[in-house]
């Protein structure tokens, strides 16, 4: 009988950790920095990556992730952009975000 209390008394206590746990947590903080802003800061290409896509109708979609690095300071930025069957660009978005705790 005592081991069965000791059991749930653990259980709700695990229970009360995971239920008050923040589930928005991220290693990723969005920011407003440009690849420009980041290569004039002293940052340096330490990683890229693309990836493409052709739609059904035509259009193209590519994905740029690039990793750059300044001492032990880390941004990803990843630049999404839509091309024509022209490869005119019709959409460009780009967000750079900074490594940052709890990883």
């Amino acid at each position: 009988m005592f081991i069965r209390i000791i059991n749930v008394i653990f259980i709700f206590i695990f229970l009360s950790f995971v239920a008050s746990a923040d589930s928005d947590i991220d290693q990723w903080e969005d920011s407003d920095k440009t690849y420009n802003d980041l290569i004039n800061e002293g940052f340096k290409v330490k990683a890229y990556d693309m990836n493409t896509l052709e739609t059904e109708n035509g259009f193209f979609l590519m994905f740029f992730v690039t990793v750059l690095q300044k001492d032990k300071e880390v941004y990803e930025c990843q630049e999404y952009q839509t091309l024509d069957q022209t490869m005119q660009t019709i959409d460009l978005s780009l967000i750079c975000r900074k490594l940052v705790e709890p990883y």
